[in-house]
């Protein structure tokens, strides 16, 4: 059954607003959140002109609270079908040999880590107590090596790789369905630095 109530994270660029696009539809509600406002909302726009109701959230992904507040806020409107933990980040490759700095590293983490925890955690207890829904967290291909250009970005994704995939086990007996998603290279502007 395709899911008719869906939350995007990162969804004002990127891979999410490309998702928010393909699942736009009449019948579809969509839940996304970004952090650029203008951006965000022209998703919206275009989501809404295709069909979809569309709520918003400009937040960060780091700001458990407001987030899980968010969250809570959207299943009780609209029970969720599908949560995509998407938002990330990345310092760009390190071409001067230079290496990341320390907040870098720890902003990296935030984001690509702490912010699919922040996003999945809220989403659970209300999947659990329906006996069903589906999380998509979104790994890389840069979690299956380490790349010297990207030290904190290969580390932050190989984390929610392995966190993904040892979910799906523990949560099937709920009725929850966990898919790790393994992008390769994607265009966008994230990656056009």
């Amino acid at each position: 059954k395709d899911p008719r109530s869906i939350l995007i994270t990162g969804a004002s660029s990127g891979i999410g607003a490309a998702l928010a696009r393909a699942y736009a539809g009449p019948g579809v509600a969509l839940a996304l959140t970004g952090r650029h406002g203008d951006r965000l909302e022209a998703i919206a726009e275009h989501c809404a002109k295709q069909g979809a109701s569309v709520t918003t959230g400009l937040l960060d992904v780091t700001e458990r609270a407001a987030l899980a507040d968010w969250i809570a806020g959207v299943d009780a409107a609209q029970p969720l079908d599908l949560v995509i933990a998407n938002a990330g980040i990345s310092g760009g490759t390190d071409k001067a040999g230079g290496g990341e700095g320390a907040d870098q590293v720890r902003r990296i983490f935030a984001v690509n880590l702490d912010g699919v925890v922040n996003t999945v955690i809220p989403a659970l207890g209300p999947m659990r107590s329906r006996r069903r829904g589906q999380i998509a967290v979104m790994a890389s291909l840069a979690g299956f090596r380490g790349f010297p250009g990207a030290p904190a970005y290969c580390a932050s994704k190989a984390a929610v790789k392995t966190w993904g995939e040892s979910l799906r086990g523990s949560l099937r007996g709920d009725g929850i369905e966990v898919s790790v998603i393994c992008p390769g290279f994607v265009r966008s502007p994230m990656t056009d630095v």
